[in-house]
């Protein structure tokens, strides 16, 4: 039987022993900061301190983060896959939000033809075969979808099977709410995006009334839902939101993601969350919990939570 691997870049805020249970490798991202380089691979361990080097009481341009190149993603996939299995299924963070999509599929072409004798090498015959898949989602959007994929190879499906699931399926259900902690922050990093989803006139008000946008994103498009009394308020209405998405049996499957750009020990003793917990395991519902990828984390500002979950008619937001 030919082996299929899921593969996931570094921004997928899956926890990183979920990840390992099921078999996802990482893609990692580049950390620039000035002349400096460090290398984003969702190392759990690691994150508390690169929170505080180059996302902490940092200014907005000091740190970006930067997908690997069309031949640093060959190279990679080179070294450490295609000797390892007959398939990958790699699914990107949304193409709106990175380049790394692009240099993915621009990379497919190289990292098959190069594979050959690297295969013949390790006993394995014929060429590699990869599929790059944009997910329109980030953080843990992305998770949820990869989660799946993998749950689904897991179970005996075959690699098209899989990639059709994702495509027509999963990928249109993914609803991601995310409520930022630092609105400067956030505001310089979208207008530099070329994003509206915090406008200067939001940024003003929010400073001068303590109010937070909840922002959604959902196939790749994101736009500000709702206003909040602060962060604590917009993370309160989030988690209840969740709450009823779960009681209502919204859900296209089981499970809930989440990540914080913070200590996610946290999160586990916000009431709110509390209450999720609960109703979440009287559903049968997974509840997965992550600390933000400091690839995400760069992007939307130290204390930022975000969660996610797949639907295809989600409640309103209120």
């Amino acid at each position: 039987m030919q082996e299929t691997a899921i593969l996931a870049d570094a921004a997928c805020d899956m926890p990183r022993a979920m990840m390992d249970a099921l078999g996802v490798r990482t893609i990692p991202f580049r950390i620039r900061a000035g002349d400096r380089f460090v290398v984003d691979t969702r190392d759990e361990e690691a994150l508390p301190d690169l929170y505080q080097q180059y996302l902490v009481g940092k200014q907005d341009h000091y740190a970006e983060s930067i997908p690997l190149l069309e031949r640093e993603l060959e190279d990679h996939l080179l070294r450490n896959v295609v000797a390892g299995c007959d398939r990958a299924i790699l699914l990107t963070i949304a193409s709106t939000r990175s380049k790394f999509y692009a240099n993915a599929t621009g990379a497919v072409v190289g990292t098959v033809a190069r594979s050959f004798k690297l295969r013949k090498d390790a006993g394995r015959s014929g060429l590699f075969d990869l599929t790059v898949i944009d997910t329109g989602a980030i953080g843990p959007g992305q998770a949820l979808i990869v989660r799946e994929a993998a749950r689904m190879l897991a179970d005996g499906a075959d690699a098209a099977a899989v990639s059709d699931a994702v495509e027509t399926r999963l990928r249109d259900a993914a609803h991601m709410f995310l409520i930022p902690n630092e609105l400067l922050y956030m505001y310089t990093r979208a207008k530099l995006k070329g994003e509206n989803s915090i406008t200067w006139s939001r940024y003003m008000l929010g400073s001068a009334f303590n109010i937070r946008p909840v922002i959604h994103m959902h196939q790749g498009d994101t736009a500000a839902i709702a206003k909040a009394r602060g962060p604590e308020d917009g993370i309160r209405r989030l988690l209840a939101h969740t709450e009823t998405c779960i009681r209502n049996g919204c859900l296209l499957t089981p499970a809930i993601s989440a990540a914080y750009a913070g200590n996610i020990g946290d999160v586990r003793a916000w009431p709110a969350w509390q209450s999720l917990a609960r109703t979440a395991q009287t559903h049968d519902v997974e509840l997965m919990l992550a600390p933000m990828s400091l690839t995400v984390a760069l992007n939307v500002g130290a204390g930022a939570f975000g969660l996610s979950y797949l639907s295809e008619v989600p409640p309103p937001f209120v």
